[in-house]
């Protein structure tokens, strides 16, 4: 009996788990702001995952000799926080934090990837949107269109989720 409930609790536990993580998409989602961020499609399928898109954005490449910074000594694998504008209808980098920015209103939380003499490549963790089943050749074709972008929410605390693709303004179904 004592095996059982265990097994019982080692469930609900996992539960749990998996709940508060869905719970906290999901209020990104519905509480975050929503911003436009500029992007490219790289690749549209994978053979054991399915159809997806690899994005990245104009906010995943920092120029420190354009974009101020409040430290300037970035590392491989260093958590940043990247302050946004909005500029002609999209997100665009304005200012890089090493630490949680006080009185930034609008800003995304990455991770420093690769550093290249003072350019900063950064991932936010929106750098994948899965599609259904047998779509992912169609976002290929969009590759070559160039008003492609992405609807994120992100939270006050710079958690972003991906809400949307967009082209020429206009949501991508896939129906």
């Amino acid at each position: 009996m004592k095996k059982n409930k265990l097994f019982i609790l080692i469930g609900i536990f996992w539960l749990i788990i998996i709940l508060v993580f869905i719970g906290l998409k999901e209020f990104t989602l519905r509480t975050g702001k929503k911003v436009l961020l500029k992007t490219v499609p790289i690749d549209p399928r994978d053979l054991f995952r399915g159809d997806y898109v690899i994005l990245r954005y104009e906010v995943s490449k920092l120029d420190l000799n354009n974009i101020p910074a409040d430290y300037t000594n970035f590392k491989i694998g260093d958590r940043i926080y990247v302050a946004l504008k909005i500029q002609d209808g999209y997100g665009t980098a304005s200012k890089i934090f090493r630490e949680l920015p006080k009185g930034e209103k609008l800003f995304i939380k990455g991770i420093v990837k690769g550093i290249y003499s003072k350019i900063l490549n950064v991932e936010y963790g929106i750098e994948s949107y899965f599609v259904p089943e047998g779509k992912g050749k169609e976002i290929e074709k969009l590759r070559e269109w160039k008003n492609l972008a992405v609807k994120v929410s992100i939270d006050r605390f710079g958690n972003a989720i991906i809400s949307s693709l967009l082209t020429n303004s206009n949501e991508i179904s896939f129906k």
